[in-house]
């Protein structure tokens, strides 16, 4: 989604009064909502029927996914589980769709971005996500439109292993043991409408399919409990996590990690292309950074070699030391880039209320029935 298109999006979700013309547009949104609804509805009911039945994988598959649009912090959660699933000992692969790559309009039925040592194609290709985890994780990262063909893909060239499936909880046509939702602990379902008018991809009851939630930014205690004893009331007693994004500092040229107390003070040109973008400055002011700017850009957007050399100039014309970005934006940079470039990239953790085994915790139980078969 494009800044403008992103700003105009928030607009029609926002509660607050606007012009005439915006007024008008939250209609014809509402109206298109209804739409959407119906055909969401329909498909669900044509699975809850058995008229297009899941098919399955001879692995074990966790599906991590979201009910909303934007900003839930699944791409975290998926690297989470990986990580959770090597504490358990077992090995683990993430497949996925590749939203905004070629390979998920292609038409191809696997596009292999990882068999474990990095990335093998870029995000143009295969997705800023995948390509992300793809340099962050040690395991098999696959994508493609038709999930059962990527696992069966998987399972044949790499062995055994559980399957993450990244963003899958509306992708009901591969059977999951265990579905991990990641919901915002302040706002779980937005303004309650569905898209266009609001973030929410499906109503609200298709959570009850979920085996576990995990609410993510979690730092207001009062909001947390709030969407606790709501989930209890709406949706069932089964396991809920809360967790909250944590930077442990940045990643300078060359892969030289900078704790908080180097950066302290430092003069910096912040930049990014997220769905919530005033969460990332302010995760940077809490390291300690003085933003002698900031630059947001459309949520997934792609950069080009002449937008990051304006960057690099302005923060230079600026004093800043470095320009600063995410993880996830560098997976969309441009090739080449300026010589002299000064690129710190932060790195991400979800730090858990339950403490740093209780996501492990969930996966033995959702996963008990395979026993040792892996």
């Amino acid at each position: 989604m494009s800044g403008g298109a992103q700003d105009l999006f928030e607009r029609l979700s926002s509660p607050e009064a606007g012009p005439a013309w915006l007024t008008g547009l939250r209609g014809l949104a509402r109206a298109a909502s209804g739409f959407y609804g119906l055909g969401v509805g329909a498909r669900n009911l044509a699975h809850d029927l058995g008229l297009a039945p899941a098919r399955y994988l001879p692995v074990p598959v966790v599906g991590v996914g979201n009910l909303t649009v934007g900003g839930t912090g699944k791409t975290p959660l998926v690297m989470e589980v990986v990580a959770a699933l090597a504490r358990l000992g077992l090995p683990s692969a993430v497949v996925s769709r590749g939203y905004g790559g070629q390979a998920a309009r292609s038409g191809r039925s696997v596009t292999w971005v990882s068999l474990g040592q990095g990335p093998l194609v870029t995000a143009s290709q295969a997705g800023d996500e995948p390509v992300l985890l793809a340099r962050r994780l040690q395991v098999p990262v696959a994508v493609g439109p038709n999930r059962h063909a990527v696992g069966r893909e998987v399972v044949h060239r790499t062995g055994l292993r559980v399957l993450v499936g990244d963003d899958m909880f509306q992708h009901r046509g591969l059977h999951r043991d265990l579905d991990l939702v990641a919901l915002d602990a302040s706002r779980p379902l937005g303004n309650g409408r569905l898209l266009p008018a609001g973030p929410l991809r499906e109503p609200a009851r298709g959570l009850r399919r979920a085996q576990a939630i995990v609410l993510t930014r979690a730092d207001d205690p009062e909001a947390t409990r709030a969407t606790r004893a709501w989930l209890r009331s709406f949706w069932g007693p089964g396991p809920v996590l809360a967790c909250r994004h944590r930077l442990r500092g940045l990643c300078a040229p060359g892969g030289r990690q900078m704790a908080p107390p180097e950066l302290k003070g430092r003069r910096v040109l912040a930049f990014c292309g997220l769905a919530r973008p005033q969460d990332f400055a302010q995760a940077l002011r809490g390291l300690g950074l003085v933003m002698v700017d900031f630059r947001s850009f459309g949520d997934h957007h792609a950069y080009t070699p002449a937008e990051i050399a304006g960057l690099w100039s302005q923060a230079k014309a600026l004093r800043a030391q470095a320009l600063v970005t995410s993880e996830k934006d560098e997976a969309r940079l441009p090739a080449v880039l300026p010589l002299d470039l000064d690129l710190w990239v932060t790195r991400l953790e979800l730090e858990f209320d339950e403490g740093p085994q209780a996501l492990d915790q969930v996966l033995a139980w959702g996963l008990a029935p395979w026993g040792r078969k892996l």
